[in-house]
């Protein structure tokens, strides 16, 4: 299983270009879109939503995460093991979060690279055809490197932000559910925010805050979107009282 990882959207040829560079390699590929609307530009709050969502996925699962605003520099394409899934990708800090894993990591710098090459689109010409060759159990092209090769950032393990609005306008942030009591009330740009189980249990007009599906706290607001009606917006700071 091959799963696409993007801050393309869905909108312009990119997706489906990915999609035909995966093809071309290994046709029968079995191809999952987890996203292609994770926050655009936003490496740290990509990373950290990443991890959250790779844990519900088979092993062996091999993740191709394009989220790459410095496509072209001197960063590296790297392959990370995670037990054993397998993440391609750009060394930019969109698998920080899965460094800090307890399960056995191992890195891989992608040495190969197409005869053609764009300056501007490495998940087209070198993600996609390395994932693919990974589902395949072909390794070439990557070569073993130290995990302290691996470009590292000391962002804080639980992001108490916005990190993703989703298509019903409710509020998935950085903080783990293990990290706060059902007890705490949270503030979001002066209004406080308090637990409730699920959305039926949330008073009417009222921001409750709840653990969603991936673990993480969410915002949200019963039956209306409150990133419209408070006008909130990925990066926004949510404070513990």
């Amino acid at each position: 299983m091959i799963i696409l990882y993007t801050d393309f959207s869905l909108q312009g040829p990119y997706v489906g270009q990915l999609k035909a560079a995966i093809y071309k390699q290994y046709s029968n590929a079995k191809v999952v879109d987890l996203m292609h609307d994770a926050p655009s530009f936003n490496i740290k709050h990509s990373a950290c939503l990443l991890s959250s969502l790779a844990q519900y996925f088979p092993e062996d699962s091999v993740f191709c995460c394009v989220v790459d605003p410095g496509v072209g520099s001197a960063r590296q394409a790297i392959v990370l093991k995670v037990g054993s899934q397998y993440f391609v990708g750009p060394d930019n800090g969109l698998f920080e979060y899965l460094l800090r894993s307890k399960d056995k990591l191992q890195a891989y710098k992608i040495s190969w690279q197409p005869a053609q090459l764009s300056t501007t689109f490495h998940g087209r010409d070198i993600f996609a055809p390395i994932a693919a060759n990974i589902a395949q159990r072909d390794f070439s092209g990557i070569e073993g490197i130290p995990l302290n090769n691996i470009t590292r950032f000391d962002w804080a393990n639980d992001l108490f932000e916005i990190i993703y609005i989703d298509t019903y306008g409710n509020l998935m942030t950085g903080i783990a559910a293990s990290s706060i009591s059902i007890k705490t009330i949270l503030e979001l740009n002066s209004t406080k925010i308090q637990f409730a189980k699920t959305y039926t249990d949330m008073p009417t007009g009222e921001l409750c805050w709840y653990i969603n599906s991936n673990q993480l706290i969410e915002i949200a607001l019963r039956g209306q979107s409150a990133a419209k009606v408070y006008s909130f917006q990925i990066g926004d700071i949510v404070i513990r009282q």
